[in-house]
């Protein structure tokens, strides 16, 4: 367990550095910039006009690949010369509405919100649009036609996965499946897995559990080892997240289990590809995308917007599948020689357009 705290606390300290601090649910902005945003060959508002600032409204803020999402998006608002405000509480709904709200009150040039409850989200976020200001949504379907979703590629996550059980287990496994439903990316991916079982008349979800109370991987341990210690025919765990995936793991190595039971999972991380490719490890493949570089392609997407021109109502980023067994044949032990090795990972081109600097591959 000390490692995991060591890693958290280098991650924290990360985060506060280049993402802003969300203590107490305050935003803080990114760095100061020129009087005036200026790019090169850009329409208006970009041409120097105005000092532009773009606004991000969390609902999940734990785990590395969040904190790598909010890092390329404020990389990606550097880039193209803006100012970024990071603004968000862990799961709460209210919260996040009250700051989309206020975001609306400081005259932002545009609002990235990420996560969330639709509900809690739709009335606000229209008021965003009838101000003018232009507004993207990541993983959250806000059911407004002027609002592009930008999204991984969430039935082909949950597809990948159930995919490389039912070929590993060629077509028999007792899964134990770890799901919370209402929340967009999860249930996307749900439908593709649950689509997959149907069809598969030797695969079976024999357990479904999961929960997004914090600590997450903590409390998911502890509904796994409840799980496991009751359910002695399960072959194999489906943690379609990576916060899931950590907590089963940790429950599989407290129960001395890791032999026992594989692991399939989506997202990740650097603290992902060590518990990967340690010595013993159960966990043998993810579905994932670069979180970096849907940080960078929602900002992107909301610059269009804000330039007046069109988007689709779909922004997808594609997945790559990442087994352990390829991170140990490359020696891959961190996020950057993933990168390094897979340059296909780097960027995702999406939302692009001339004049919209981009981060040359190396992040996004």
């Amino acid at each position: 367990m000390s490692s995991f705290r060591n890693i958290t606390l280098m991650l924290l300290m990360f985060a506060l550095i280049v993402s802003g601090a969300f203590a107490g649910g305050q935003g803080e902005g990114g760095g100061e910039g020129d009087d005036v945003t200026m790019l090169e060959g850009a329409p208006a508002p970009f041409d120097g006009t105005e000092r532009l600032t773009i606004a991000h409204v969390g609902y999940l803020l734990e785990g590395e690949f969040m904190q790598m999402y909010r890092a390329g998006a404020e990389a990606q608002t550097q880039l193209m010369d803006m100012d970024f405000i990071t603004l968000g509480r862990q799961t709460d709904a209210q919260a996040q509405a009250n700051f989309v709200e206020q975001a609306i009150n400081q005259g932002v040039d545009g609002i990235v919100i990420q996560h969330g409850v639709p509900e809690s989200l739709q009335t606000v976020a229209q008021r965003a649009l009838d101000a003018g200001i232009p507004v993207v949504a990541f993983d959250v379907d806000l059911d407004n036609p002027e609002i592009p979703q930008i999204a991984q590629n969430d039935p082909q996550h949950g597809l990948n996965a159930i995919t490389q059980i039912r070929e590993d287990y060629d077509g028999e496994a007792n899964i134990a499946y770890v799901y919370t439903p209402g929340v967009l990316p999860l249930d996307k991916r749900d439908s593709s897995i649950q689509e997959m079982v149907s069809e598969t008349s030797g695969m079976e979800i024999v357990e479904q559990t999961g929960t997004l109370e914090s600590p997450i991987a903590v409390k998911n341990a502890d509904q796994a080892k409840a799980v496991l210690r009751a359910n002695d025919s399960i072959d194999v765990y489906l943690a379609p997240y990576d916060e899931f995936a950590k907590g089963i793991q940790m429950a599989l190595e407290e129960l001395d289990m890791t032999d026992e039971v594989n692991i399939y999972s989506v997202d990740i991380s650097t603290q992902d590809i060590e518990l990967m490719t340690k010595e013993g490890s159960p966990w043998v493949m993810t579905s994932a995308v670069n979180p970096a570089a849907v940080g960078a392609a929602s900002v992107r997407t909301v610059a269009l917007l804000m330039a007046g021109e069109e988007v689709p109502n779909d922004v997808l980023v594609p997945t790559h599948i990442f087994t352990q067994e390829m991170l140990r044949e490359n020696n891959i032990t961190n996020m950057d020689e993933l990168r390094e090795a897979f340059p296909e990972f780097n960027q995702a081109d999406v939302s692009t357009a001339p004049w919209i600097p981009m981060g040359a591959g190396e992040m996004f």
